[in-house]
């Protein structure tokens, strides 16, 4: 039977569609297995130089954005005596057009990321991993969110501002005496 005859048959069966045959060499499985073990020094690095690919990234969506807007808007036939829902075409259109620009702002931390994901290809997988495992350390240190008040704000729940060993433990320390304060220096129960 040819290839294009099984691949023919394969294709005409609904239950066999979602089928995929992938051919693995012990290469590729090694390949795979071997992720570099970064330390945290240079895990906070990497951190860092991922977050400001992300914030770059979104100068150059904003610019596409704007200008991808105002061309598309600007192409669009206006007449000057017809309003859209009470307002003048022209500032509708110009609202359009940062509305876009403002759109690809939001959206340029992920293209950020995946720039800089495809660059470090090779250190990507190790810094998921180490990023999976300092969040675990975060989401095992951090104070209970329920002793929080006005008077005794939760500080940064996620770790968003850890860009260090020092800042870690400058972060356990605030999680710490939140946590002493919303108890009124009794001790929280651990979860």
């Amino acid at each position: 039977m040819s290839y294009l005859k099984v691949v023919a048959r394969a294709l005409s069966r609904p239950a066999q569609r979602s089928v995929r045959l992938v051919h693995s060499s012990p290469a590729a499985k090694q390949a795979k297995e071997a992720v570099p073990e970064l330390n945290w020094d240079e895990f906070f690095r990497l951190r860092k130089q991922r977050r400001l690919w992300e914030r770059l990234g979104s100068l150059p969506c904003a610019i596409l954005g704007l200008g991808g807007g105002a061309a598309v808007f600007a192409s669009l036939p206006v007449d000057p005596q017809q309003t859209f829902m009470g307002l003048d075409p022209l500032m509708l259109f110009g609202g359009c057009s940062l509305f876009s620009g403002a759109l690809g702002f939001v959206i340029g931390p992920s293209v950020g990321r995946r720039w800089y994901r495809v660059i470090n290809r090779d250190l990507a997988r190790a810094l998921d991993n180490k990023e999976a495992e300092f969040f675990k350390h975060v989401r095992m240190n951090r104070s209970d969110p329920s002793l929080s008040s006005a008077s005794n704000p939760l500080p940064d729940f996620y770790g968003e501002k850890i860009n260090s060993l020092q800042s870690y433990r400058r972060w356990l320390r605030k999680q710490r005496e939140h946590e002493r304060k919303g108890t009124f220096n009794l001790g929280a129960k651990r979860r």
